[in-house]
């Protein structure tokens, strides 16, 4: 049996704001990191902390899991169980002074063959840089020692395996399915292995549900036709109005009006959702 260990590469909350996370969700989370085999390593992301500040950890959902011992921050060295990663979590500012810092006890010979960095950075492989959010890779290379493997998160859609200053660079994109944009409808779920004896990166795809089930995408189809009656019907009343007193009058005006059931039914949920 081999040794190993999982590690999260951040944003394991998707929410900055500690009150728009449900206890309900930081318990959810809890019981499913409670059933791992081995241990979990989290490497903050800009999501987990407030303000890009590392200090807000405390007081995040990622800091009540930090309580709890079902996971443990990843940052510089792993010393306890002794295997050859590097944790980098997300910096306040992503500058050569700080990446340099950051990087600098990677830096030093650890007298292994092969060793891993896991970071959340705005890494991106050469010509697929975004103009406004990036560090270049090949400085991250150099701070590395233009030698070993890295491991980001951050970027959601999957960059896949690549090289660049001698680094082996890998990012397979979000576990998640975070919006309706084409590359999170079409490609597949998976985690990333990597072989700490040949300082390899594997993908494994994983089980996961069709994006059609995951954005409730016929549901949505049948929303946007409700819409485009109601602006049908926003357009046939022009400039009337109707004096609002409560749900039941406006209704009972509309009744009146000689539309479809269809679309009557359609006026009386949206006034009742908005009521």
């Amino acid at each position: 049996e081999f040794n190993a260990v999982t590690i999260q590469a951040g944003d394991l909350f998707h929410l900055k704001h500690p009150a728009r996370n449900s206890h309900a969700l930081v318990r959810r989370t809890f019981e499913a990191l409670y059933k791992f085999p081995r241990e979990v390593f989290v490497v903050p992301g800009n999501h987990d902390i407030s303000h890009d500040r590392q200090e807000s950890l405390a007081s995040q959902p990622l800091g009540v899991l930090l309580s709890s011992g079902v996971v443990r921050i990843l940052k510089g060295w792993e010393m306890e169980f002794g295997f050859p990663i590097y944790g980098v979590p997300w910096l306040q500012r992503f500058d050569d002074h700080m990446v340099s810092d950051a990087l600098a006890e990677f830096r030093v010979d650890s007298g292994l063959k092969h060793n891993l960095v896991v970071t959340h950075a705005p890494l991106y492989p050469p010509s697929q840089e975004l103009s406004y959010e990036f560090y270049p890779s090949d400085k991250w290379a150099q701070y590395m020692g233009n030698a070993g493997s890295c491991y980001y998160g951050h970027v959601h859609e999957a960059h896949g395996i690549w090289t660049v200053g001698g680094v082996q660079f890998a990012n397979q994109g979000a576990i998640s399915r975070g919006s309706i944009h084409e590359h999170n409808l079409t490609r597949n779920i998976s985690v990333t292995l990597w072989d700490s004896l040949n300082g390899a990166f594997k993908v494994i795809p994983i089980p996961h549900k069709p994006a059609e089930e995951v954005f409730k995408l016929s549901q949505v189809e049948v929303m946007k036709e409700k819409q485009e009656q109601l602006n049908s019907f926003l357009e046939s009343i022009g400039q009337a109005s109707v004096e609002i007193t409560s749900v039941e009058s406006v209704l009972e005006i509309v009744s009146r009006m000689g539309l479809s059931s269809d679309l009557l039914q359609v006026v009386q949920e949206l006034l009742e959702g908005v009521a």
